[in-house]
């Protein structure tokens, strides 16, 4: 299933995208991207064709966190110990997306569902997040049994 590719991806670490896509999406430079590598702050992977750097997703939210301490006047030294300590929210944010997200629908052009799965403590319940331009919005229903 689909579904399971991309959990697969998502568990794995398989989710990458090149240097210049991370100093785009996170505000990093370049330059700076390379000096935390090089300091080890940060790892990437390099694929054999043309030795082009891959970052996973767990090291975007690494290079969020150090330059939002940046931001907020720490040193890089600081920044990165902070973010070592913080480290542990995006192992924690992976697993539940891969773990948890049962099933997304398109419901129509602007607005989806996702399916979050039973609750612990009672498995008949379902949680939902209806997605739409007003926001994310939190939901419960029984369990339904598919025909098919």
């Amino acid at each position: 299933m689909l579904r399971e590719h991309f959990r697969r991806m998502i568990k794995d670490n398989k989710l990458r995208i090149s240097m210049s896509e991370m100093a785009r999406v996170t505000g990093v430079s370049t330059s700076q991207l390379r000096y935390w590598e090089r300091k080890g702050y940060i790892h990437s992977r390099q694929d054999d064709k043309n030795k082009n750097h891959y970052f996973g997703l767990l090291t975007m939210f690494s290079v969020f966190t150090i330059k939002y301490f940046l931001d907020q006047g720490f040193t890089l030294t600081v920044a990165v110990k902070k973010e070592r300590q913080r480290k542990a929210l995006g192992r924690i944010f992976r697993e539940f997306f891969a773990d948890q997200i049962k099933d997304v629908k398109q419901l129509d052009d602007q607005k989806g569902e996702v399916d979050l799965g039973t609750l612990a403590d009672d498995p008949g319940t379902e949680v939902y997040a209806i997605v739409d331009q007003q926001g994310t919005h939190l939901y419960c229903r029984p369990v339904t049994k598919d025909d098919d």
